[in-house]
């Protein structure tokens, strides 16, 4: 099938738009309830930099949904394949950095509806190290190999809530980063990481397949318009493959480094409870006659338990 759409071209970024109706409806409703939680709050008591956040998000959204990547995803592979990506990767983070879950929290209040599914089950399961990171691979494959890819150009129904779906997938990604779940110990973060640095390598292999590969991974190509202009399938495919390498390893990068920023964070808060806890027990031990400005010296265990005593003298 031929279409009479123009190369893609530095201008066209901004000049070529392919309104999808099911984005714009769910940003306008997002927009206005964001909005009037906002204004319900005491004024000056929501940052601004979340408003502008949140605004970033919600424009990229749209830009991704019916601008440049809207009009020739059914066109490239690699077009398709970036679009997904941002729907994945950045726009969700954008979106979540600007407190929509943090402010409907604070609206329905600690027992509210929004709280009551961030404590359930499901939700906190995706805080598990093993869990949450596992999503992007497995959504990698889902998206850009078989049929969905297909699906999404020859049904353009199916690829519209295709991209809320890759949207809330990537909002379950970035969820235990914004700080709404319960407080996770400096191990639980720490095997984060760990997980997170595994992570990193095994990203890399749909990429790495798509590029390598020299036939078709995906019936995309049976059903994307054909252009004078256009790459030969296997190059388009090579080149998403580049695209998916590339952009799944610099993303996983920044989230490293806010996993090892909690890792700091819970450290330093488990090792203030560890002493708050010493220090209690300091207090309860100190002899009535003692004076409170002295300190208080911990000696090992074994110097007051008498089976150790009896025992030290009879080895002396």
């Amino acid at each position: 099938m031929s279409s009479g759409l123009p190369a893609p071209s530095v201008t066209g970024l901004v000049t070529h738009w392919a309104p999808q109706p099911v984005a714009i409806v769910a940003a306008v409703a997002l927009v206005a309830w964001y909005w009037r939680g906002v204004r319900a709050l005491p004024a000056g008591s929501w940052p601004v930099s979340r408003v502008v956040t949140f605004a970033v998000g919600v424009a990229l959204a749209l830009w991704t949904t019916c601008g440049f990547p809207q009009a020739y995803h059914d066109s490239l592979f690699w077009i398709y394949t970036s679009q997904q990506l941002g729907l994945l990767l950045i726009i969700p983070a954008l979106i979540l950095g600007g407190g929509p879950l943090r402010l409907a929290v604070i609206r329905g209040g600690p027992t509210g509806r929004v709280q009551r599914v961030l404590d359930s089950g499901p939700i906190q399961a995706l805080s598990f190290p093993l869990i949450g990171p596992a999503l992007v691979p497995i959504a990698s494959v889902v998206l850009f190999f078989g049929p969905v890819p297909g699906w999404a150009v020859a049904v353009p129904a199916f690829g519209w809530v295709l991209q809320l779906l890759v949207i809330a997938t990537g909002g379950l990604v970035v969820l235990r980063l914004i700080g709404l779940q319960s407080t996770p110990s400096s191990m639980a973060v720490g095997l984060a990481l760990a997980i997170g640095s595994f992570e990193l390598v095994l990203d890399a292999v749909p990429g790495i397949v798509l590029r390598l590969h020299r036939t078709l991974s995906t019936t995309y190509f049976d059903h994307r318009l054909v252009h004078v202009w256009a790459q030969s399938p296997v190059h388009d495919q090579q080149l998403a493959g580049s695209i998916l390498w590339s952009v799944s390893e610099l993303v996983d990068l920044p989230f490293l480094l806010l996993v090892f920023r909690q890792w700091i964070r819970a450290d330093a808060r488990d090792a203030a409870a560890v002493d708050a806890v010493l220090e209690a027990e300091r207090i309860v031990r100190r002899p009535p006659e003692q004076p409170s400005d002295q300190p208080e010296r911990d000696v090992p265990w074994w110097l007051d338990d008498p089976a150790m005593k009896n025992r030290l003298k009879r080895q002396g």
